[in-house]
C-alpha cells in the first residue's frame, strides 16, 4: 500500500533517500524535502562510517547513528520529565507521553530551525517514525493478548445494554452532526468514509485505553473499574467489525469500486480464519508443551513476536488498518500463564519504556498547533471540533443515563460517563491513519490530538475526585470480635499467598479454639498476582457454585500452576478435619499487588466478618518465619488493608516453637479433651494490655483462647504513673473490659492478671524485656489506637515496622530475642461520616416521571 502525506503542513518524513529521481546526487549525500512551502530544501553531508572523534575535528551530528542515539535520549528524557512534573496533578501516563512527544515537534522545540537540522534531520526522523509504529503494534498486541474475550459472554445483561446505549447514541448524534456540516467541510473530509471514520472514533471507547488509564490510577480492581472494562470490551468487539466495514468503505472511495471492496472483505475473512484455525491451535500446542508452572520456551516467544510483524505486513498489504493485524493476533493468544504471562514478562518493559516513547515522538512530530489558524478553521478544524463536542456530550449523557436507569449509584454513574470519554493510544493511531488515508490534513490531526490531551487530562483528575475505591469498604456498623455475641458463629477472612503462609495462620485458628457452640466461618482467599491478563479475576470454589464457575476455573488451573492447587487442597483438607466447628469457603483472587487489598476488604464487607487474619508481610530472610511473604512487592497489602478495612484486623507473625503446633493440634480436629491422641503440652500466652480500642479487641480475642485447656494466659496491664496522659473516656472503657475479663476468668487457674506502673517508654520496654524470661509462646497486643502516649514516650522513634505498631514491632524484633510468635490486633475504625446524599445514593428514575404520570391520571 502506497502511503502519501498531505502537503499543507510540516512533515518529518523524507520522500526519498540517497537521491532525487529528477536530480541524482553523488554517493554519500542524502537529500530530503520537507513538506512545507515555508521551508526550503535542505541538503546535508552524512557519513557512513563512525566518527574518529571530536578531538580530530569530527562533528558527531553528521553521522546517522550518533544522531539517532541523541534523538532516543532526548525523546525518553522529555517524556520522563513531563511525567514527573504532571504526575502530582494526577495526570495519566498517556497525557504526559503525548505532551513529551510534542516537545520535540513543531509545536515547541521543533520550531527552531537549528534544533531540527542538528538533532532531528529527516533521515533520522524516518528511523524514529518506524520504530514508533512498531511500538504501537507491539503495545496493541500485548494488550490484546491480556484480554479475555470469553468475558463478553459472562457479562451481565445490564453491562450489555449500557455498552450498546453508550455506543449507538453517540454514533447517531455525531453522524448526524457530520452530515449536517458536510457542505462546510474540506473536500477530503466530505467523503462518506471520512465522516464514518470520525464518527466511529468518537463513538467507541477502546478497551486498551481504559485498561492503561485505570491501571495508572490503580482502579483496575475497583467496582467501577471492572464495570467500565466490561462495557468497553463489549463495545470493542463490535468496533472490530465496524472498523473492517469502515476500511471497506475507504476502498470504495479510493476508486476501486465494488471489485476492490469484495476482495478486501475476502482477504479479511481469510486472515481471520487463518488466525482462528491455525494460529490459535498453534498457541494451544505451545501451552500444552510448556511445563506446568514454567515459562514458555524463548524460541516460541521470538517467533510469536516476529509474527506480530507478519500480521502488520499482511493487513497493510490487504489495505486494512495496519493495527488490526496485531490486535487480531493478540486476541487469539491464550491469556494468562503460561503464554500470556511469558509474553508480558519478556517484552512488556521494553515495549512500554523504549518503543512507546518513539511512538509518541511520531505523534508529536506531526502535531503542529501553529497550523490552527483562520485559514484552516472553516473547512478543516471547526467541523471536527463540533463533532468532538457532540461526541463527548452525548457519550457522557448516554453512559451516565443508562447506568442511572439500571440503578447504578449516582457517583459511580458519573464516573462511568467520564471513563467512557477517555482517549489514548488507539485513538492517536486512528488519527495517524486518517492522515495516511488523506481523510484529514495536519491541522485537523493536530486538533484531534489536542482534544485527546484535554479530554483525558481533565477527565482523569475528575474521576479521582468523584470515585474513591476505598469508599465502599467503610462501614458504620460494628464488626469486631468484641461486639460478636458469645456462643455464635464468628466470621473471618483469611488471606494467604502460598501453602507456607496458610499453615502458619491455621496454627493461630487452632489456638483461637473454634467449637461446636462457637464455630468459625472462614472465608479463605488466596492472592495470586495478575499476570498475562488485563481483567482481574475472582473465583469462588464453593461446591454449590462449581457449575457456575466451571468455565472460569479451567484457565485458572493453568494460571496459578501447582502452587494454587496446593493451597486449594490445604483449604479442603482443613475443612474436612474441622468440619464440626469450622466452615471453610475457598476463593482465589487474581489481581495486581496494589489492588489485592480490595478483594480482601470487599469479601470482608459482603460476608459481614468480624475480623481479617493476615500473615506478617516482610521480605524473607534466612531465618524467616513461615508467615512472612517471600515477595517484597507484597509489603503494601497489609498497610492497605489496615487503612481501609471494614472490620477488625489481626496480623500474625509466627516463629519459634509454634511452627509445628499445627501438626500437634491437628491430631484432634474436634478439640475433645477425651482424645488419646492429643499431645499433653501446655502453651504460655501473654497479653500486653496498654489500653485503647485495639488492646480491648486483643483482650476479647484472648478470652476465646482461655477455653483451650492447653493454654496458660497471662494478662499484663500497663498503667501510667500518677495517671499521666490518660484519657478519661478510654480509661473507663479499659476498666470495664478488664473487669469483665477478670470476673469471667477469676476461677480459671490457667489465667492470671498483673498490673505494671511505668513512667515512660523506657520503663515500658524494660518491663516487657523482663517478662521474656518466662519464655512465652505467643505475645498478643493491640496495634496503636487509644494507647496512652506517656506509656510509649520515646519508643516511636525506634519503631521501623508500622504494620505491627510500636509494641508489636519491639516484641517481634530480633533485638528482643524472643522465640515467641506475635499477634497484633487492630479494632475496626467505624465510619462516622454521613452519606454524600445524592452522589452516594441510587437514582430512581421513577421519581422523576411520577409527577407527569400522576398528572395524566
Amino acid at each position: 500500500m502506497v502511503r502519501s502525506f498531505p502537503s499543507d503542513g510540516w512533515s518529518a518524513l523524507p520522500t526519498r533517500f540517497g537521491f532525487w529521481p529528477e536530480n541524482p546526487t553523488t554517493a554519500g549525500v542524502v537529500s530530503s524535502r520537507v513538506f512545507s512551502a515555508r521551508l526550503p530544501e535542505v541538503c546535508r553531508q552524512v557519513h557512513d562510517k563512525q566518527p574518529f572523534g571530536m578531538f580530530k575535528g569530527e562533528n558527531g551530528m553528521n553521522y546517522t547513528f550518533s544522531t539517532f542515539l541523541i534523538e532516543a535520549i532526548l525523546i525518553i528524557f522529555f517524556i520522563k520529565i513531563v511525567y514527573v512534573l504532571l504526575r502530582p496533578l494526577r495526570q495519566p501516563r498517556i497525557v504526559c507521553e503525548i505532551i513529551g512527544g510534542m516537545m520535540i515537534g513543531p509545536s515547541m522545540l521543533g520550531r527552531n530551525r537549528n534544533f531540527n537540522y542538528y538533532l532531528f534531520p529527516p533521515i533520522a526522523n524516518y528511523i524514529c517514525a518506524n520504530i514508533g509504529l512498531m511500538g504501537f503494534f507491539y503495545f496493541f498486541f500485548l494488550t490484546a493478548a491480556k484480554t479475555d474475550v470469553a468475558e463478553i459472554f459472562k457479562a451481565p445483561r445490564k453491562h450489555k445494554y449500557i455498552a450498546a446505549i453508550s455506543v449507538l447514541v453517540p454514533i447517531a448524534c455525531v453522524g448526524s452532526t457530520g452530515a449536517a456540516l458536510k457542505h462546510k467541510m474540506d473536500i477530503r473530509l466530505q467523503k462518506p468514509s471520512s465522516i464514518g471514520g470520525v464518527t466511529f472514533a468518537l463513538g467507541f471507547t477502546s478497551f486498551p485505553v481504559i485498561y492503561t488509564v485505570l491501571r495508572d490510577m490503580n482502579l483496575l480492581n475497583s467496582e467501577i473499574g471492572k464495570f467500565a472494562m466490561s462495557v468497553t470490551l463489549l463495545g470493542d468487539m463490535v468496533g472490530v467489525y465496524v472498523l473492517v466495514l469502515f476500511e471497506a468503505m475507504a476502498q470504495a472511495d479510493g476508486g476501486g469500486g465494488a471489485y476492490s471492496v469484495i476482495w478486501f472483505l475476502i482477504s479479511a475473512a481469510i486472515m481471520a480464519a487463518c488466525l482462528l484455525l491455525v494460529v490459535k491451535r498453534s498457541f494451544e500446542w505451545i501451552v500444552a508443551k510448556t511445563p506446568e508452572g514454567g515459562l514458555v520456551n524463548q524460541n516460541y516467544i521470538v517467533n510469536i513476536l516476529m509474527g506480530v510483524l507478519v500480521s502488520c505486513f499482511l493487513t497493510d498489504m490487504f489495505g486494512m488498518a495496519i493495527a488490526v493485524g496485531p490486535i487480531w493476533l493478540g486476541l487469539v493468544v491464550p491469556h494468562g500463564p503460561p503464554l500470556g504471562s511469558t509474553l508480558a514478562i519478556r517484552s512488556e518493559t521494553f515495549v512500554n519504556e523504549f518503543l512507546m516513547p518513539f511512538s509518541f515522538a511520531l505523534v508529536g512530530q506531526k502535531t503542529n498547533v501553529n497550523l490552527i489558524s483562520k485559514e484552516t478553521w472553516p473547512k478543516q478544524i471547526s467541523p471536527l471540533i463540533y463533532m468532538s463536542i457532540v461526541g463527548f456530550v452525548t457519550k457522557f449523557v448516554s453512559s451516565t443515563g443508562a447506568a442511572l436507569f439500571f440503578k447504578v449509584p449516582t457517583r459511580d454513574s458519573l464516573t462511568l460517563g467520564l471513563m467512557m470519554n477517555l482517549r489514548g493510544q488507539i485513538d492517536i493511531l486512528l488519527y495517524l491513519h486518517w492522515i495516511d488515508k488523506q481523510m484529514v490534513g495536519l491541522p485537523g490531526y493536530s486538533v484531534m490530538v489536542l482534544y485527546a490531551i484535554v479530554v483525558t487530562g481533565v477527565t482523569a483528575p475528575l474521576i479521582s475526585f468523584l470515585y474513591d475505591p476505598t469508599r465502599p469498604y467503610r462501614s458504620s456498623k460494628r464488626r469486631t470480635i468484641q461486639h460478636t455475641p458469645q456462643n455464635t458463629e464468628t466470621g473471618l477472612v483469611l488471606a494467604v499467598t502460598d501453602h507456607d503462609t496458610f499453615s502458619g495462620l491455621i496454627t493461630f485458628l487452632d489456638f483461637a479454639y473454634p467449637t461446636k457452640t462457637s464455630p468459625f466461618s472462614v472465608f479463605a482467599i488466596q492472592l495470586v498476582e495478575l499476570e498475562g491478563r488485563a481483567q482481574p479475576l475472582f473465583i469462588a470454589h464453593d461446591k454449590q457454585r462449581e457449575e457456575e464457575y466451571e468455565e472460569e476455573e479451567e484457565p485458572a488451573e493453568r494460571m496459578g500452576s501447582r502452587r494454587v492447587d496446593q493451597v486449594q487442597s490445604a483449604f479442603k483438607l482443613y475443612q474436612e478435619k474441622r468440619s464440626e466447628c469450622v466452615t471453610m469457603h475457598a476463593y482465589t483472587a487474581h489481581a495486581s499487588k496494589h489492588n489485592m487489598y480490595q478483594n480482601i476488604c470487599e469479601l470482608a464487607l459482603t460476608k459481614k466478618t468480624a475480623f481479617i487474619l493476615l500473615p506478617y508481610q516482610k521480605e524473607r530472610l534466612q531465618d524467616a518465619a513461615l508467615t512472612e511473604l517471600r515477595d517484597s512487592g507484597m509489603l503494601s497489602v497489609n498497610a492497605d488493608v489496615l487503612a481501609h478495612t471494614p472490620c477488625s484486623v489481626c496480623i500474625y507473625y509466627e516463629k519459634g516453637r509454634l511452627k509445628n503446633a499445627m501438626v500437634r493440634s491437628s491430631m484432634d480436629p474436634q478439640h475433645t479433651t477425651n482424645s488419646s491422641h492429643m499431645r499433653q503440652e501446655m502453651y504460655r500466652f501473654v497479653v500486653l494490655f496498654l489500653g485503647g480500642a485495639d488492646n480491648r479487641e486483643a483482650l476479647h480475642l484472648a478470652d476465646r483462647m482461655t477455653e483451650n485447656p492447653f493454654i496458660n494466659l497471662t494478662v499484663i496491664r500497663f498503667l501510667a504513673h500518677n495517671h499521666e496522659g490518660e484519657d478519661e473516656r478510654e480509661k473507663k472503657l479499659d476498666d470495664g473490659v478488664v473487669t469483665w475479663f477478670w470476673v469471667k476468668n477469676e476461677s480459671n487457674a490457667r489465667v492470671s492478671y498483673k498490673e505494671v506502673v511505668v513512667k515512660n517508654g523506657a520503663e515500658t520496654l524494660a518491663a516487657i524485656q523482663a517478662m521474656n524470661v518466662n519464655d512465652y509462646d505467643l505475645w498478643i497486643t493491640g496495634r496503636r489506637e487509644g494507647i496512652n502516649p506517656k506509656i510509649l514516650e520515646g519508643l516511636s522513634t525506634w519503631s521501623e515496622d508500622h504494620q505491627l505498631g510500636v509494641i508489636g514491632d519491639t516484641v517481634a524484633g530480633s533485638v528482643f530475642a524472643s522465640e515467641g510468635s506475635v499477634l497484633v490486633v487492630q479494632q475496626q475504625v467505624r465510619n462516622q461520616m454521613g452519606g454524600d446524599g445524592f452522589l452516594n445514593g441510587k437514582f430512581d428514575y421513577k421519581k422523576l416521571v411520577s409527577p407527569w404520570s400522576h398528572s395524566h391520571n
